[in-house]
């Protein structure tokens, strides 16, 4: 079972009450926009992307502050995996390469191209939703930079 994200909480720290208010406020701040209230995924969307909404969603109301300035980054992610999933059936089908029956010359399908293209649509939604890797280690990297404890003889060596 998945760990929830721990936005802006504390896990070994030295901090002072001031510096523990400022991190609660700005925790407190992520979960004052709306949430989220659609939680069902727009009609338009292909199958394949609803399917994915319907998947994803629970997650990630679960974990994360959503709010409803995230729903386009939402639905771009869904409609992102929809592509790439269309696109690779497509490649599974007609191959990576296909072959011009006139002149024989092999040329590139295009779905891969879209594949490509939807791959880095989704991993940019995916990041500016904070789903990836990387993202949860940008903030674990920033966290831990915050978890450096206060030296109180550093300040007295630097005012001298």
């Amino acid at each position: 079972m998945a760990t929830p994200v721990k936005l802006l909480e504390e896990v070994n720290m030295h901090l002072s009450n001031e510096q523990k208010a400022q991190r609660e406020d700005a925790k407190q701040a992520l979960f004052t926009h709306q949430e989220l209230t659609s939680t069902t995924p727009p009609e338009w969307l292909p199958a394949s992307a609803k399917s994915e909404w319907a998947r994803l969603l629970p997650v990630m109301k679960k974990d994360y502050p959503l709010s409803e300035t995230d729903y386009g980054l939402l639905i771009s992610y869904c409609l992102s995996f929809s592509r790439m999933k269309t696109a690779e059936g497509e490649i599974r089908k007609f191959g990576t390469f296909i072959t011009n029956t006139k002149t024989g010359t092999k040329r590139a399908n295009p779905a891969v191209a879209v594949q490509s293209q939807a791959m880095k649509d989704l991993k940019s939604s995916a990041g500016a939703l904070g789903m990836t890797l990387e993202a949860r280690s940008r903030l674990a990297l920033n966290k831990a930079k915050e978890n450096t404890p206060i030296d109180p003889f550093e300040s007295l060596m630097a005012d001298g």
